[in-house]
């Protein structure tokens, strides 16, 4: 074949094409979510202001309270510093990360090419891991270092088959850079392959396996006796997700000698309960159980994973099978590759290829890769008025400003020297520990979304009544926590729909101060030191975008032990709409305060409604509902009559 027909071979151009539509369909949908705050974790926040920070010559980095590689050691992200200095936006991150997963394509057909397929077989392969649920998940989930791993483990392979002994060290370091985890699968790879190619000469056994297990063993220890002691500082106990294993490293290693039921039940449920493992096998029909080499060099990783107890790494929907992946594949490559050996039907490996492919797209309905990919993207189209008004509450932090913020928010305004997450305040406890969490000080802004699930579902772990740790503590309510937090300065509010912006005023005059008394009305209704003397609509009749404007006066008589959420419901034949407004001046200790509150009537149809006006206490209503108990909605008051409102056409 001449070099001409090399350049236009169709099944390069096939792959190269497919990888070019996953990048862009990935990228896209991975900025719709971005940009439609539908982010759910601290993590893109992290590396993004840790960048930004060495960028500007400091190194702490606030979002998580521990340095880099403090978190995890990934020192592959050093690299991301020249590329945020110019592009200067979060999305950067995804971008390269995104573009490093579209290259397996590419990468894998080449590997498969080596290994004696044929274009059209090399391609469908290739094709593949693309199509792979794992692979798209991956790229979907915001941005983790980890992530690189998959196609840094393909070029690696890639090097070993192309005999390419430096590429094959750049590869090795590359991936034991993306996170101190891959040094144990690196020296399982390292010892497997120089046990199945020990008839080579053991000159050459040391330069490609030796040297590299024993560089990995050397890493792995500088990073769990040197480099994490030094940086975390107990901030974050990876440890505990193993707590129900034993109490420490060295009794979990006893307890699977002496109680391997513990390990038995944890992997148990881990299988029957998440789909990591069934994700990557059968887009795959199962053939990597035919070369089970590369499920041993799976293990460390797999069990990291199935054995712990946080159920997201469970599942093929998070970032957590990225150095999997490129293993199940392989697998399944080696396995076809190896049909010819076994006096197999000769046609059976001209197909397979091309049912794995098809049993990928089928994977991609199954676990809904597809679906929420069409999902998210109409959700972007119809969202433009959504995002203008939460962007337009972000612009008014100024980027020299210190703000607490959900975490849907934070890589928003992850380009600042103090950014803290408001989840850790509302669960008063560190990452993965039972350690108290020490709230920073009073900042210049505070951020809340009411609706934010990420941040206020009761599953999501952080939201919580007061509660009683299992060493006997007691944690107050998140409601608790963040008045705590907020009552020591003083702040103006400005309130829309479910978002709360909060500025720190330094003691300035607070929202209502007049000396007229109120003590002589009767209250709408009084629960402890809480007391609603008034709420008010401030038009009956209004013509969207008009804003409803809801006013409330308050009077609190001593120490708050009642952090009330409203609701407002709107009625109008039989069907209701409901407004969620979150704490009602979570800010306020004592005395008087007049609150106001707005709300968008763009999505009312025109008609008359009745408003009523519902306060609960949230956090024990949210709470009851995730354990299922059934118990009532913690009403604190009667629904309060607002009269009616007209929305005009």
């Amino acid at each position: 074949m001449t070099g001409n027909e090399q350049r236009t071979d169709p099944a390069k151009v096939v792959i190269t094409t497919v990888a070019a539509i996953s990048f862009l369909v990935w990228t896209w949908t991975s900025y719709a979510r971005w940009s439609d705050f539908q982010y759910r974790s601290f993590d893109l926040a992290y590396y993004v202001q840790a960048i930004w920070q060495l960028i500007h010559g400091r190194f702490d980095v606030s979002v998580e309270n521990v340095p880099l590689l403090g978190n995890h050691v990934e020192p592959i992200v050093f690299l991301f510093a020249p590329l945020l200095a110019i592009f200067r936006h979060p999305m950067v991150f995804v971008a390269v990360q995104n573009a490093a997963l579209a290259s397996m394509g590419p990468v894998g057909y080449e590997i498969a090419r080596r290994l004696g397929f044929d274009n059209k077989r090399a391609c469908m392969l290739g094709v593949a891991i693309l199509l792979a649920p794992a692979a798209g998940y991956i790229a979907l989930h915001e941005f983790h270092p980890e992530a690189l791993t998959a196609p840094f483990l393909l070029l690696m392979f890639q090097a070993r088959v192309t005999k390419s002994l430096w590429r094959h060290w750049l590869w090795f370091v590359a991936v034991l850079a993306c996170k101190e985890n891959m040094a144990p699968l690196l020296a399982v790879y390292c010892i497997i392959f120089s046990i199945s190619e020990r008839n080579r000469a053991f000159a050459e056994l040391r330069r490609w396996y030796l040297w590299p297990m024993s560089f990995a063993v050397i890493w792995f220890v500088i990073c769990t006796r040197v480099i994490t002691p030094a940086l975390n500082s107990g901030n974050i106990d990876y440890l505990g997700l193993y707590d129900r294993l034993g109490t420490s490293a060295g009794n979990i290693l006893l307890n699977a000698l002496v109680r391997p039921q513990l390990i038995g039940q944890a992997l148990l449920e881990s299988l029957t309960h998440g789909n990591l493992v069934w994700g990557l096998l059968f887009p795959f029909l199962c053939l990597p159980l035919l070369r089970p080499r590369w499920i041993l060099i799976a293990v460390p990783v797999l069990l990291q994973h199935l054995l712990s107890w946080r159920s997201s790494e469970w599942m093929i929907y998070f970032h957590y099978g990225a150095p999997l992946l490129p293993l199940f594949w392989i697998a399944s490559v080696e396995a076809i590759a190896a049909f010819d050996r076994w006096k197999l039907p000769v046609f059976l490996p001209r197909i397979v290829p091309w049912f794995i492919v098809v049993a990928c797209v089928v994977a991609q309905f199954w676990l809904g890769l597809l679906s929420g990919i069409v999902s998210r993207n109409a959700a972007w189209f119809e969202g433009g008025p959504e995002r203008t008004r939460k962007n337009a509450f972000i612009a008014q932090i100024q980027p020299t400003s210190s703000v607490v913020a959900p975490l849907p928010y934070l890589s928003h305004l992850a380009m600042r020297e103090k950014l803290y997450s408001l989840h850790y305040i509302l669960k008063g406890l560190k990452t993965l520990s039972r350690s108290s969490y020490e709230p920073p000080p009073p900042t210049d802004f505070v951020l809340i979304d009411y609706r934010d699930t990420a941040t206020f579902d009761p599953k999501a772990g952080f939201y919580h009544p007061t509660m009683k740790t299992v060493d006997g503590r007691i944690i107050p309510s998140s409601d608790r926590l963040l008045h705590d937090f907020l009552k020591r300065t003083t702040w103006t509010a400005e309130s829309q729909d479910e978002l709360t912006l909060l500025r720190n005023t330094e003691g300035a005059t607070m929202a209502f101060t007049s000396e007229e008394s109120v003590t002589e009305e009767a209250p709408v209704f009084a629960v402890g030191a809480t007391q609603l003397f008034a709420i008010e609509t401030g038009n009956k009749a209004i013509s969207p975008p008009q804003l409803l404007q809801i006013r409330l006066r308050w009077r609190f008589q001593r120490e708050r032990d009642v952090f009330p959420w409203m609701l407002l419901r709107l009625l109008r034949d039989r069907k209701s709409t409901l407004f969620v407004k979150g704490l009602c001046a979570p800010e306020v200790a004592q005395g008087n305060h007049l609150e106001n509150w707005t709300v968008t009537t763009t999505e009312l149809p025109p008609g008359d409604y009745v408003l009523e006006a519902l306060f609960l206490d949230n956090s024990k209503q949210a709470w009851s509902q995730t354990i299922d108990r059934g118990q009532p909605s913690n009403l604190l008051a009667p629904p309060v009559s607002l009269g009616h409102l007209k929305v005009e056409e």
